[in-house]
């Protein structure tokens, strides 16, 4: 469910260049990684931009070549970031040679960086029996089905944005295209929106009375410094047993 926090922020992002928010630049990193790579199991990059989600599809890299793969990231400019790489899990994720957990990679992100990194080796999964859990697997039906609905979505802001800035990069920029602009933006603001909300409505319905009222003490006494929305996801991660 952290689809849902990760999906706004990358939608935000895009319009992050209005006035009184933080600008936004592109950060692409490239990768190579262990060789023989047939590419039939996909690459992704986790980190602080998309809070460690494993297997983001919105984070999933391209393959460019044999054992390399590389991705452009919209992130909000001067903010340091943390990130590695995974192969769709933290049972997969990238090790140091010896077969020991690495430090976090991390990037300062000032101007348009071109990341070079070289994974070492990968993790292996330790093989164990997976309990389905029925009301976890509809909602996961749910976000998939909501990020299918957004992911175009997404495409289409970034090209939004690019006519804004287009507009802003003329000698006298046009205040009406700008306003035409920031109608369609919040049109498209809206819409995603409204799919997540829709999709937290239908999956707070397969809460019982009981977790309901869980969730209600922790989102008014939360532990330590969370915010509200990381209270609220944790809570959620936790009863669902989304982990």
């Amino acid at each position: 469910m952290k689809f849902i926090y990760y999906s706004l922020a990358y939608c935000l992002a895009g319009f992050s260049f209005l006035p009184g928010n933080s600008q936004v630049t592109a950060i692409q990193l490239t990768v190579k990684v262990p060789l023989p790579d047939t590419g039939t199991t996909p690459l992704y990059i986790a980190g602080s931009f998309n809070y460690w989600h494993a297997g983001d599809s919105l984070y999933r890299m391209k393959k460019v070549s044999e054992g390399q793969y590389n991705i452009i990231l919209p992130v909000f400019e001067g903010v340091n970031y943390t990130y590695k790489y995974t192969r769709g899990s933290w049972d997969k994720v990238e090790l140091a040679a010896n077969d020991s957990n690495i430090s976090n990679r991390h990037f300062y992100s000032s101007g348009q960086l071109d990341i070079l990194d070289t994974v070492q080796k990968w993790k292996q999964p330790v093989s164990r029996t997976v309990v389905q859990n029925p009301r976890l697997e509809k909602i996961n039906a749910m976000k998939d089905s909501v990020l299918k609905k957004l992911q175009p979505e997404l495409t289409k802001m970034q090209d939004l944005l690019k006519l804004y800035v287009q507009n802003m990069l003329q000698e006298r920029p046009s205040e009406r295209l700008h306003r035409q602009l920031d109608k369609k933006a919040m049109k498209k603001v809206h819409y995603a929106f409204t799919e997540i909300t829709g999709l937290l409505f239908n999956a707070m319905a397969l809460l019982t009375r009981e977790e309901k009222d869980a969730m209600q003490k922790k989102i008014k006494y939360p532990a330590g410094k969370d915010d509200f929305l990381n209270t609220f996801l944790n809570s959620f991660n936790t009863i669902t047993g989304n982990n």
